[in-house]
């Protein structure tokens, strides 16, 4: 039992380790644009209006298309990757399709900003380098982003929506591939540190109801952990533990 104990320790660790928020995954997050608006504006309390961020200022983006970007383009990169991690973003020239967090390249291909709103003639975003600074909620008319002027649009939405995606419904299975193993841990933790972070978790309903394990009325690291001695237990060692047991050991 401590030589398993050592090794959910160990896993746990290098959970803690990886980069999590950008490996949240398209099946474990919730894209709707209300999450997605609530993860770009939970960085508004550490790049409050005015916070300088000019072209000095770099960003390595994960969304694929460009390895980064410095200023405007950096910091609207920035908070796309807040609220899609690691999904790949792809460029679309249709303007009437702009949705919450698509990053919009206007002035002439000289400055980017991010869509916090859509609005019915308009859309308000934040952007970085507007005149050297951190500027959020300008309202933008339609008709400026329809004209020749915007060079293109980028969105990292899935091009099929959850729809199709499993949804989790035995304890601890967060995936939906209806199993228990390392990955579920992982979103567990991925979860908690977007939550800590000030970020939205995620995490679906059906998600949060599988990832509560302890049935402590929240979802945490002791989840995690929880999620990771089972599968050390059950799946590694080929024992036949009950959730009851895993949680009581401590």
């Amino acid at each position: 039992m401590k030589r398993l104990a050592s090794i959910c320790l160990s896993l746990l660790m290098i959970l803690i380790l990886l980069p999590v928020l950008p490996q949240q995954s398209a099946a474990a997050a919730d894209y709707s644009e209300d999450s997605v608006r609530a993860a770009m504006l939970a960085l508004e309390a550490r790049y409050p209006e005015g916070t300088p961020f000019d072209n000095s200022s770099f960003y390595a983006w994960h969304g694929g298309i460009f390895s980064g970007g410095y200023g405007c383009a950096g910091f609207a990169f920035m908070l796309s990757d807040a609220a899609f991690g690691s999904l790949p973003a792809r460029k679309y020239y249709d303007y009437s399709q702009i949705r919450v967090g698509d990053i919009l390249r206007i002035n002439n291909d000289t400055h980017s900003v991010i869509v916090l709103y859509v609005n019915a003639n308009s859309v308000t975003v934040a952007e970085g380098n507007f005149n050297g600074k951190v500027h959020w909620r300008r309202e933008i008319p339609m008709s400026t982003i329809q004209s020749s002027a915007t060079v293109y649009a980028m969105t990292r939405y899935p091009e099929t929506q959850q729809q199709t995606t499993p949804q989790p419904q035995t304890r601890g299975d967060l995936n939906g591939d209806s199993g228990i193993s390392a990955e579920d841990a992982q979103i567990v933790l991925v979860a908690y540190v977007r939550a800590i972070a000030g970020q939205a978790h995620g995490l679906s309903q059906a998600q949060i109801r599988c990832a509560d394990v302890d049935s402590s009325g929240s979802v945490d690291v002791a989840d995690a952990q929880h999620i990771l001695r089972y599968y050390a237990e059950n799946i590694l060692a080929g024992r036949n533990y009950s959730w009851e047991y895993i949680i009581s050991k401590k």
